[in-house]
Parts: C-alpha cells; structure tokens; sequence
C-alpha cells in the first residue's frame, strides 16, 4: 500500500524562481511586454544585470531573477513586478513580500483592448505583484487578485532557480546560498 498524501502540502501554490540567458533572452522581453501594460511607468526601467563572481554560483548561470507564483496544478496565478538584479535577490524579495501578503493592496487595471483586464497588488503605493495574464473583466481579474493573494501567503517558497539553456529549455538548479 502507498502512503497517503499529505494533505496540508498538496494544497499550496509554490513561489517558484527564474532567471534569463541575457538581456536578449526571448522569454525576458515577453516578460517586459506583458508588464508594461500594467505598469507603463517602468517599461522605460534600464535593467541592471549583477556581475557574477565565483563566490556568487547562482548568479554565474544566467542573470536577472524572477519569481512566479503557481497554484497546485502549476498554473501561474501572478508575478513579481521587478525584474530583480539576481536570482538572490529575487528570492529575497518573495520571502519579503510574502511575509506581508496581507498589507497589499489590489487594484484592477485595463488592458489595450475593452476585454482585457488584469490586476495589481501594491505595498505602500509601490508595485509589487502583477497579474500572469489577461481577464474578460475588471471583477474576474479583482476575484483572481483575491485568489493569488490567498494562495500567495501560504505559497511553499521553492528552493531553487530555473536556467535556460541555449536550446530555449529551462532546468532547475538548486540554491544552497539563500
């Protein structure tokens, strides 16, 4: 007989980490695009890729971090807004904002067509959390805001970084420096 599932695990999102080949990488600029729907004002933000440095192994295998938040089929409920200098650094900030999932604030926003809306959690003003996609309206994006929120403050933070390869693949690399 197999064990029995544990319940309490089987039913949290997980906060999972990506990071990008390079400025260039493809999956970076749709990254960007989606974002600055939502937040125009920092499509014009420069990105500042950290210098890797032997005693930094997780930044030498690609640059920039990211943080997605997936529900338990591994659909991805939300994103982080920055583009984080390292994938360290973007742990840090999930954790970070994690531990105040409960001080955000959502707001709905419109998208370049009158069917597409999405959603925005803030702390203190400042843009925290995006939506991964879009909705046919402003109350279906503000219900999923609500859901990711929830999903969000007691999300299993992933030990771990995504790397893509030269061949688009990504691969998971474990962190022990976090």
């Amino acid at each position: 007989m197999s064990d029995r599932l544990d319940v309490a695990r089987a039913r949290t999102g997980r906060v999972i980490f990506d990071t990008f080949r390079s400025h260039y990488d493809p999956r970076l600029a749709a990254w960007l695009l989606l974002r600055s729907y939502f937040l125009p004002e920092m499509a014009a933000v420069h990105l500042e890729a950290q210098v890797a440095t032997p005693s930094e192994n997780i930044v030498s295998l690609g640059v920039f971090g990211v943080w997605r938040l997936l529900a338990t089929n591994n659909r991805e409920l939300a994103r982080c807004a920055a583009v984080y200098t390292s994938p360290a650094a973007a742990v840090a900030a999930a954790r970070r904002e994690q531990s105040r999932a409960a001080d955000l604030q959502l707001t709905a926003v419109r998208g370049p067509g009158s069917t597409k809306h999405g959603w925005i959690l803030r702390s203190a003003g400042v843009p925290v959390v995006t939506t991964a996609r879009w909705y046919e309206s402003a109350g279906e994006a503000m219900a999923a805001g609500r859901t990711a929120v929830n999903v969000f403050a007691s999300a299993q933070v992933v030990d771990g970084v995504s790397i893509g390869t030269p061949s688009g693949r990504r691969s998971r690399v474990l962190d022990r420096t976090t």
